[in-house]
């Protein structure tokens, strides 16, 4: 993985079939399958002759269709914003593209959805997807309306609100005033859309990692994208996010990732926001390692319903450690929604028995 972030190809290693096999297994697990191999390809430019056949035939056409898929992406993300332009709706590729396109090769990075913030708020929103005929078949959350994957092909997520999610509201609070400001000054990139501010990304992705890995889980792939985002920063904007750390919440956040940046992808030190700390680093470590990208192969949901919410629940309780304050909010407002509910399930189960 290192060598997929441009540092120098090391020493040679050697690997039996099994070993490359094992290898693989665990590179798809963390959806980074197009990232290693191009890795690879820079240590062992013979790999055809190293790597079992029918593995290096298998991966070489799914590192190809990862790079069909990203310019699928990079396309109608242009499009995206052009569609939004015309309605004079300004308009941010989040995440996604806007990270492929600062790695060593923009076609390499194992694709999702895409997520596009759209000015205005939510109701400027609405009313836009209703005109430009999108709002039939979305579904509706708290920050964004998801267009299924027939109407373009593949899932969009259209944000009204971009991406805070700090449950600790006067974390959060801070948290969006710095976003509100970062976001109203976008970047038109060469693929034909815009992105926002690196000092945007770093906190906003900060932010979502802490909230994917306190939720369903959080993978190496979202770690790469972090190092290729502090490799493509400016000193000036490195030092801004750090300052920002503590008012945020994200310092522990940060501390932990920056540790897993050093020892796993020997980040070199110019890029660390903070110093890294190895106890919460370790944590993170196990989670990703364990549990896989976004969490599905966790131990944790295996089972039934009821032990897979037991287990959710006694994990957080052994977070608080990590996070003392934003696990707190998190418990309580998961509590307390959970409490509100009771009476309306109840009342639901008696109508059903009735």
């Amino acid at each position: 993985m290192r060598t997929a972030l441009g540092d120098a190809p090391g020493e040679l290693v050697e690997l039996n079939a099994e070993e490359w096999n094992g290898l693989y297994k665990q590179v798809a697990r963390q959806s980074l399958l197009g990232v290693v191999f191009y890795g690879l390809q820079r240590v062992y430019p013979d790999i055809e002759s190293r790597m079992p056949k029918d593995l290096y035939l298998k991966w070489f056409y799914q590192a190809e269709a990862i790079r069909g898929l990203n310019q699928t992406h990079y396309e109608l993300s242009k499009k995206l914003t052009s569609l939004f332009a015309e309605q004079d709706a300004k308009s941010v590729i989040l995440k996604g593209q806007s990270n492929s396109r600062i790695y060593p090769d923009k076609f390499i990075r194992q694709t999702g959805d895409i997520d596009i913030w759209v000015a205005g708020g939510r109701d400027r929103v609405v009313s836009l997807l209703s005109q430009m005929g999108l709002l039939e078949k979305g579904k509706f959350s708290a920050h964004e309306v998801t267009l299924p994957r027939d109407v373009f092909g593949v899932d969009v997520e259209v944000h009204f609100n971009y991406i805070y999610d700090c449950r600790n509201p006067f974390a959060n609070k801070r948290l969006k005033q710095i976003l509100s400001y970062e976001i109203e000054n976008p970047v038109a990139v060469g693929e034909g859309f815009n992105v926002a501010s690196n000092k945007f990304s770093l906190l906003m992705q900060l932010s979502h990692i802490r909230k994917h890995l306190l939720g369903q889980g959080v993978g190496f792939r979202q770690i790469m994208d972090y190092a290729v985002l502090l490799q493509a920063s400016k000193e000036s904007e490195r030092a801004e996010v750090s300052e920002a750390l503590a008012k945020t919440g994200l310092r522990p956040m940060a501390g932990a990732l920056m540790w897993v940046l050093s020892e796993c992808l020997g980040l070199k030190d110019e890029y660390l926001l903070c110093a890294p700390d190895a106890s919460r680093g370790r944590v993170l470590l196990a989670e990703m390692s364990d549990d896989g990208n976004f969490g599905k192969n966790a131990k944790r949901k295996r089972g039934g319903v009821f032990m897979w919410w037991v287990r959710n629940r006694l994990r957080l309780v052994r977070m608080l450690s990590f996070d003392f304050p934003e696990v707190s909010w998190f418990l309580l407002r998961y509590w307390g929604v959970f409490l509100y509910y009771i009476p309306k399930r109840l009342y639901l189960l008696y109508k059903y028995k009735r």
